[in-house]
């Protein structure tokens, strides 16, 4: 029986486990290895195998004694390229053979038929990562090689691919062990195992399930997960693992996540807790692989033995549907709705474009094109570089390293000769189709591709020709297809699900007799196919049906070919996506002349179609008599005002003609602008709108701007704005940059925590005619005032412009005006911020018109307030809360819910959907009618609203974290003292009575609330027994950071909508989180209304007993005590941080504490 049976065999019965850390281990005997063992090469723990060898067996001893089946090989980084950093490369297979050697040596004395130990060669990532472009796959692939013929000879059952951050460097090392068997005539079973981040995925950004979808194809025995952290942040990737892979999964962690402890790494999970977390995989199918990586030990191991070895793995059970990859995604191949988009216009055949570019080696540039596609919807992008006189293989190389790196999408190499292709595929880190295979020159070139696609795991796409040509028929498609098919299938072993055939059509465009029916015999085909084999995939190169027709008329008649291509069973096309138009907007007309020519063709159809077409438009439903009746200067206008991209560019490349460009932009385009402030303003534009003619207006400058006088652009009236110091928002800030840029002010944005020296250095250099301040927290209004004060004292005058959620009129009125000289302006908005800066510029063209701040015609300056001292009573004679019954928390310390606890759907029911459509997108009702609001929301928000959600679980931007614990506290006065877990709470009502004076030097934290200044005075505390022992919930939640990655993007693509759409759902989704986290609290303390349901789904927002209180906030405004919460709930290990200042990263994130007493409110101090 091989090895590979032996080892299924045993994990149908028991888990086999793994050993444990090598590194930890070396350390501990460091003072058994002398020096001369390292050769002056210290850190080379391979040269160990040779020189210190009674080191490794001690070592391997230990975890053999432990219990561990399979013992890992000090092989880790044997090969060439690592090794050459100690210049001892060609020691490679020296070193390896000696590794396995030893261990082996090892082994055999433990092994016995009961219970067989095995060697696992260790096979490292290596320092460097292909897909980065830092090694070709060439050298990698022979260092491997080198690595795996010495494991091999010396005595290794079982390759062992580990750690691994890139799935090039995988592939490299899987045909290394492939090839290193063929040579040595042997049969090893390779594992691999990937290292997920914190962040959630490989460090080339690749996360479980597209890995997953990579590795399918080939021969391994397992996939699955060890190194970069502890058990506890597998646990989702496990998860999904399970769901699609169908071989068994292997999980070997650290011991909890490391720690820096006086300069050394510290690995704080001890041997119980981590045999416990390890044993709860079992309960994922195909989970049968157990051990330990960095910080484990032999008595890890030794615990991991004893609490598993009893358990057997459940099957595997997971289920992939056919997909391909790019290095960041899988893409099914069956579409629902149907069909794959496959982007044709990165091809140096059918795309001039493209083509000049390939011939000047711009490659930079064909990444253009290659991104165009990606934002025109397609799902994969074929890619074609061959030119004659070119040599396509270096092309080919130059074009997938930049696409493989930089394309979200999985690629399509389509390529004549076997080499370019071959490069192409050692360049992609994806699972790619190959385009394509077919039988013009017989079977030699199938061979040898489909033997390229089996080596390198791809789909593949199979053209309908055999050496008497391109198929015509039904009948002829067929018989080829069937030969194709059992080629592929039955000689190759490519599983049927990777086929992709087209079944090609030929143009009914020509007038040609012969191809009149090409439609017909390419539809019948298609549906015969699926009827024959319907595990396989078709696709088509559709525009081939229209080729010699004029392009309008080619984009209605490939579009109802596409039409009946998908009802005939079609699952993909490669087509430019942005040249298809939906049926709904063609006439009935349109389709039935199209119709007519492809499935009724005779001597006057073709004639018909021509002259139907010959002056016809896409008519895009916005066409209409008013727009055409109006001057090319009241179109811009209009469209500014509709947000129209699409027409706005054509129109003013003809317009720039005729009309100054200098005018269009400081005349037309501001002046509309100032309308769509105007409407804003007065309720009639909500600003979604706005931020749509925003877009449409930042890209009609960009495309006149080398046509405007540069005279014109020296003269920008300058804001240079920044949120303040210490706070992280950036959404309102980048909102007024948005609108007042595209008012014709030059902005100069410097981000977020603006120190105040840094507006300052931008003064130095630049001329600066007003100042942007904002911030979101309370806090942050007090930045802006020691801002203020430090100016004024500095003899500073120029305009200020103040904005931010937590500032007020009065805040301005009364704190900020009387100590600047200069003027201040309080922005509610971005229009405001308008109205501020015009006046300004109006203010430096003539200085005698004066500067008048007050913005909003009903406001009037009012001298500052006279603060009032307020004297509060001493505590005993304040009236405090009434006293309730103290809940029991069912644990102490904290607890985890990561996403295979929090559904999407259940978290999104918990959006308060007001504030998110009101308050973050800006739909409000104003003066709307009761009716044309409801229109409003159910034609354009909900959708709106349903699509962002749907895009955010296509891009796996929902990585939730919520953690929550419970902790004993007794108030004093103003102060709540904090007890850790430890601390010995007794539930009994009667007990924990000890005088507080008693108790209080065991405290481990002390928050301090400040007393409101109006009646009752009360402080968070009050709500706090001071008689006994009670009860503190505390919460930190995140939606995870791929949201601010995202909406980064979204900024740097000027698609302000959505960049604000996806904000303002972001920081909703957070919300939700923390709602979420409060009702398992609720549940939890047993203190839930009697209406309300005993499930995570039964929302109630706002109408619940208790409340919920962030720091910053008004209750308790210091953001400085969140660094307790942080200190208890431990959420850095989650990649949930705080900075310096306490501000929460990723920004989408919010911690709590929870007041259980019914009578808690809200108020401000």
């Amino acid at each position: 029986m091989s090895i590979k049976h032996t080892l299924l065999e045993i994990i149908s019965k028991r888990p086999l486990i793994i050993d444990g850390a090598m590194g930890t281990q070396l350390q501990e005997r460091a003072d058994k290895i002398p020096d001369s063992a390292w050769e002056g090469l210290e850190g080379c723990n391979e040269l160990l195998n040779v020189t210190c060898p009674e080191v490794m067996s001690d070592i391997f001893h230990a975890y053999l004694t432990a219990g561990a089946d399979l013992i890992t090989t000090n092989t880790f980084g044997s090969f060439s390229w690592v090794l050459d950093e100690y210049w001892i490369g060609h020691r490679s297979y020296e070193l390896s053979r000696a590794g396995a050697a030893v261990c082996k040596t090892e082994c055999e004395k433990f092994s016995t038929p009961e219970h067989p130990r095995y060697v696992l060669g260790s096979i490292g990532p290596g320092t460097k990562l292909p897909s980065l472009g830092h090694i070709h796959y060439d050298e990698m692939f022979t260092g491997y090689l080198e690595c795996c013929l010495g494991l091999i000879d010396g005595g290794c059952d079982i390759f062992l691919l580990e750690t691994c951050q890139d799935p090039l460097q995988i592939k490299a090392a899987l045909h290394a062990c492939e090839a290193a068997n063929r040579e040595r005539g042997t049969e090893l079973p390779i594992m691999v195992s990937v290292t997920i981040e914190l962040a959630g995925s490989m460090l080339i950004g690749t996360d479980a399930q597209t890995i997953a979808t990579i590795l399918e194809p080939f021969d391994i025995i397992s996939l699955g997960f060890n190194c970069g952290t502890g058990p506890e942040q597998y646990g989702k990737h496990v998860r999904t693992l399970s769901e699609v892979w169908a071989k068994p999964i292997s999980v070997h962690a650290n011991a909890g996540l490391p720690q820096n402890r006086g300069g050394y790494s510290y690995y704080p999970m001890g041997p119980d807790e981590f045999a416990q977390l390890q044993c709860d995989f079992l309960n994922y199918d195909g989970v049968s692989f157990l051990g330990g990586c960095c910080g484990t030990t032999p008595q890890h191991i030794r615990a991991l033995v004893d609490k598993v070895s009893t358990i057997a793995p459940k099957k595997p059970s997971g289920n992939m549907p056919a997909s391909v990859a790019s290095l960041f995604n899988s893409v099914e191949l069956i579409q629902q709705p149907s069909p794959l988009l496959i982007g044709e216009r990165s091809n140096s055949t059918g795309s001039k474009a493209f083509r000049e570019l390939i011939i000047a080696s711009d490659y930079e540039g064909t990444l253009s094109v290659g991104q165009a596609q990606v934002r025109d919807g397609a799902h994969c992008l074929d890619v074609n570089v061959e030119f004659a006189g070119r040599d396509g293989a270096v092309d080919m190389a130059h074009v997938m390293r930049l696409y493989n790196q930089k394309i979200p999408l999985p690629l399509m190499p389509d390529a004549t000769r076997v080499n370019t292709m071959e490069e192409a595929l050692k360049c992609i880190g994806g699972k790619p189709i190959i385009n394509s295979v077919n039988l013009e020159d017989g079977e030699e070139r199938l061979d040898a591709i489909c033997s390229l696609a089996k080596k390198f795991g791809t789909a593949l796409v199979c053209l309908v020709i055999d050496e008497k040509g391109m198929a015509k028929t039904t009948a002829d498609k067929m018989r080829i297809a069937d030969r194709i098919y059992d080629l592929c299938v039955n000689r190759h072993g490519i599983d049927p699900r990777n086929l992709m055939f087209d079944m090609l059509t030929f143009t009914v465009g020509s007038g040609d007799v012969e191809y009149r029916d090409a439609a017909i015999q390419t539809l019948e085909a298609i549906r015969q196919l699926h009827a024959k084999y319907p595990n396989v995939g078709s696709t088509l190169g559709l525009s081939n049906i229209s080729f010699g027709l004029s392009m309008n008329a080619r984009v209605f008649l490939n579009s109802v070919f596409l039409h009946h291509c998908i009802e005939a069973g079609m699952t993909s096309v490669i087509i430019n996506v942005k040249h298809i138009v939906p049926l709904a907007k063609m006439s009935q007309e349109d389709r039935e002349i199209c119709e007519e020519l492809l499935f009724q063709p005779d001597d006057q159809s073709l004639f018909k179609f021509i002259g139907h077409f010959s002056d016809k438009t896409i008519d895009n439903g916005k066409n209409d008599e008013a727009y055409e009746a109006m001057s090319d200067e009241e179109k811009i206008a209009q469209l500014l005002l509709d947000g129209d991209k699409e027409r706005m560019i054509p129109l003013v490349e003809k317009a720039r003609h005729t009309i100054n460009p200098d005018t269009i932009v400081n005349e037309i385009l501001i002046d509309a602008m100032k309308i769509v402030g105007e409407l804003f303003g007065s309720g009639k534009m909500q600003l979604p709108f706005v931020l749509q003619s925003a877009e449409t207006m930042k890209t009609t400058v960009d495309y006149l701007n080398p046509y405007l006088s540069k005279q014109e652009k020296d003269t920008d009236t300058t804001l240079v704005i920044g949120t303040v110091k210490g706070d992280v928002h950036d959404v309102g800030k980048n909102l007024v940059d948005i609108i007042l840029s595209n008012n014709g002010f030059k902005v100069i944005n410097i981000g977020i925590k603006t120190e105040l020296e840094e507006y300052l250095d931008v003064m130095k250099v630049n001329d600066i005619h007003a100042i942007g301040m904002s911030g979101l927290l309370v806090k942050s209004t007090q930045v802006m005032k020691d801002n203020l004060e430090i100016m004024a004292s500095r003899g500073i005058t120029t305009p200020v412009l103040l904005g931010g959620a937590a500032l007020t009129r009065s805040f301005v009125d009364d704190f900020c005006r009387p100590i600047y000289n200069g003027a201040i302006f309080y922005c509610r908005d971005a229009f405001d911020g308008v109205i501020a800066m015009s006046r300004i510029e109006k203010y430096n063209a003539d200085p005698s018109v004066g500067l008048d701040t007050r913005l909003g015609g009903d406001m009037v300056e009012r001298a500052a307030k006279e603060v009032i001292d307020v004297v509060i009573p001493p505590f005993h004679e304040l009236k405090m809360p009434s006293e309730v019954k103290i809940p029991t928390p069912p644990f102490w310390g904290r607890r985890v819910l990561r996403s295979e606890q929090l559904d999407f759907d259940m978290v999104c029911g918990w959006i308060n959907k007001r504030s998110l459509f009101k308050m973050h997108w800006g739909y409000k009702r104003a003066g709307m009618s009761v009716e044309e609001y409801k229109k409003l929301l159910e034609t354009k928000v909900y959708p709106a609203y349903e699509r962002i959600k749907r895009e955010i679980v296509k891009r796996g931007l929902f990585d939730p974290t919520v953690i929550y614990g419970y902790y004993p506290v007794r108030s004093s006065d103003q102060e709540l003292l904090i007890f850790d877990e430890s601390y010995g709470w007794n539930i009994d009502e009667n007990a924990n009575r000890q005088p507080l004076d008693e108790v209080i030097g065991n405290a481990k934290y002390v928050f301090e609330f400040p007393r409101q200044r109006k009646t009752p005075h009360r402080a968070l505390s009050d709500f706090f027994t001071h008689k006994r022992d009670d009860v503190l919930p505390l919460t930190c939640v995140s939606v995870g950071d791929k949201f601010s990655e995202y909406e980064k993007e979204l900024y740097a693509n000027n698609e302000y909508l959505e960049y604000n759409m996806v904000h303002g759902f972001g920081v909703e989704l957070a919300e939700a989180l923390a709602e979420v986290a409060h009702k398992q609290i609720r549940l939890d303390l047993n203190i839930a209304h009697d209406d309300e349901g005993f499930s995570l789904r039964d929302v109630r927002l706002n109408r619940y007993a208790g409340a919920r209180y962030s720091f910053g906030y008004p209750a308790c405004p210091d953001l400085e005590p969140s660094r307790i919460i942080f200190d208890l709930l431990r959420p850095e290990e989650f990649g949930i941080t705080l900075s310096e200042t306490f501000q929460i990263h990723p920004e989408q994130s919010t911690t709590a504490l929870v007041v259980h007493h019914k009578e808690a409110s809200y108020y401000s101090v």
